[in-house]
């Protein structure tokens, strides 16, 4: 996983679902870490090799060739500017829910199996405004229904969150179908802007950040956006209990053009 040291296709028919109540408040953005200036001297820093975390990058050559090829985008090694560049102190972590294999990440509706994965940054002065009180917050979620789970090899499913990209985070996976495969990529920017895109659907995540994707029979997908309340890493497995006991959710994965 790319940390800095503390790690602690969508087929022609598609449609789409925007379901869940509207948040009761909204995270205040009016308190801007992320300025211009700074971007300006961020991307400054890009070139020069001087800004450059060495140490950093000799570990990502290392990393990078055990990734498994079929994720959606190849992770390529760049060099990067020191973290504290942008700020000391400025970064304070990201992470992902469960583990690689997908034991961890099964729920149940009826015989029905769901999967599903998130990815959450932690507090810091380039997220405070974003996280609020939490000791971290999930920016991304999505579950998926599937006919497949490798439980041996567990090649059904991966995941990989970067923060190469401080102070922007980005993460990526995949799950199988017996005859399909989900991509995603999800992104939080320095502005606390985030989006997510599965198998070429563009999702705004502020409009909700859980996505419900239920593959069919006719090998075309189905998505429902749901509009979460702001979760931390260890209220997202209760909080998905919950989300499948929705009757909307129900209904959406029990349709009888899903896959079985």
């Amino acid at each position: 996983m790319f940390m800095k040291y503390k790690f602690i296709l969508f087929l022609p028919l598609i449609f789409t679902f925007a379901c869940g109540e509207e948040p009761k408040s909204k995270p205040d953005f009016e308190k801007k870490f992320w300025t211009p200036e700074m971007k300006k001297q961020h991307l400054a820093n890009l070139n020069d090799s001087s800004t450059w975390d060495m140490e950093m990058f000799q570990t990502d050559l290392q990393t990078i060739p055990f990734l498994p090829a079929e994720m959606p985008i190849k992770t390529g090694v760049y060099p990067t500017p020191n973290y504290d560049l942008v700020g000391e102190g400025s970064f304070g972590g990201v992470g992902m829910h469960g583990l690689s294999g997908g034991i961890d990440m099964e729920k149940k509706i009826g015989e029905r199996t769901i999967l599903y994965n998130s990815f959450f940054v932690k507090s810091s002065d380039v997220t405070e405004s974003f996280v609020g009180e939490k000791k971290d917050r999930v920016f991304f979620q999505i579950l998926v229904l599937t006919d497949f789970v490798d439980t041996t090899n567990y090649t059904h499913l991966h995941k990989w969150m970067v923060s190469r990209n401080h102070p922007d985070y980005i993460g990526q996976g995949f799950f199988k179908t017996q005859n399909n495969k989900i991509d995603y990529l999800a992104f939080l920017t320095a502005e606390q802007h985030a989006y997510a895109i599965v198998n070429m659907r563009l999702f705004d995540l502020s409009k909700g950040r859980t996505i419900l994707i239920a593959p069919q029979k006719d090998g075309s997908l189905r998505s429902m956006q749901w509009d979460a309340p702001a979760l931390s890493s260890t209220e997202i497995d209760a909080y998905t209990d919950e989300l499948i006991r929705e009757q909307k959710v129900i209904d959406f994965f029990q349709y009888l053009g899903n896959i079985r």
